[in-house]
């Protein structure tokens, strides 16, 4: 986990918990980070990630659930590509169907051989996207959980953790899923937390309320 991304990271959420939280919560969240190493070798960053661990404990509880979601989600630091969401929303606009662009969206098997855009399906007026594991080749001969968990999961802070971390922080991967299918429709879309590898399930679950006049056309 490289340096930038721990600092851009730490400094994102508690931007996040001040605008969404207010100032009072962000101090409580925040306590201790003064004391942080710099993460310039490996068992620097794990403290970094265990601080991470301890403020996202915090955060549950000092907020109500719609809060965390809404601050994780908005604490994801990477930028869906441009283009990629570009080619989608032309896509879905062609189509005139989410099912049908999922359809298309599930042929794209770019990321290791397994979908580009995770395992998206419409279920009534919800999309659920079932992430795909950052190494599904490690995933499918994981034998324990923490090795189930460091090949599945994206996120280096969970990976570097050296101890059990709330399934909080997976709303943070939200974000990520909230970028693609907001250039897609076009409007602004809740995204929320269904289940978590980090809460004993087999794999991560996001969902997305789809506007009613979007169903109406399925």
């Amino acid at each position: 986990m490289s340096k930038d991304f721990q600092t851009s990271w730490m400094e994102i959420f508690l931007q996040r918990v001040e605008e969404i939280a207010g100032q009072e919560i962000k101090e409580k969240v925040q306590e201790g980070k003064e004391k942080l190493p710099l993460p310039n070798t490996p068992k620097a960053r794990k403290e970094i990630s265990t601080w991470i661990a301890h403020a996202i404990e915090k955060l549950d509880n000092l907020v109500d659930e719609k809060k965390r979601t809404d601050i994780l989600v908005a604490t994801c630091p990477h930028t869906y590509p441009k283009k990629r969401i570009r080619e989608m929303r032309a896509l879905f606009q062609q189509l005139g169907s989410i099912d049908r662009l999922i359809e298309e969206m599930l042929k794209d098997t770019s990321w290791g051989g397994v979908p580009y855009y995770d395992y998206p399906e419409r279920v009534e007026t919800v999309i659920r996207i079932t992430k795909v594991p950052f190494n599904p080749k490690a995933y499918k001969i994981a034998q324990t959980e923490q090795e189930k968990r460091n090949s599945y999961c994206h996120c280096p802070v969970v990976r570097k953790a050296n101890m059990e971390i709330s399934s909080t922080i997976c709303c943070c991967s939200g974000g990520w899923d909230k970028q693609l299918w907001e250039g897609i429709l076009g409007e602004p879309l809740r995204v929320e937390l269904a289940k978590s590898i980090l809460k004993g399930d087999e794999c991560c679950v996001h969902t997305i309320e789809i506007p009613a006049h979007f169903v109406e056309g399925q």
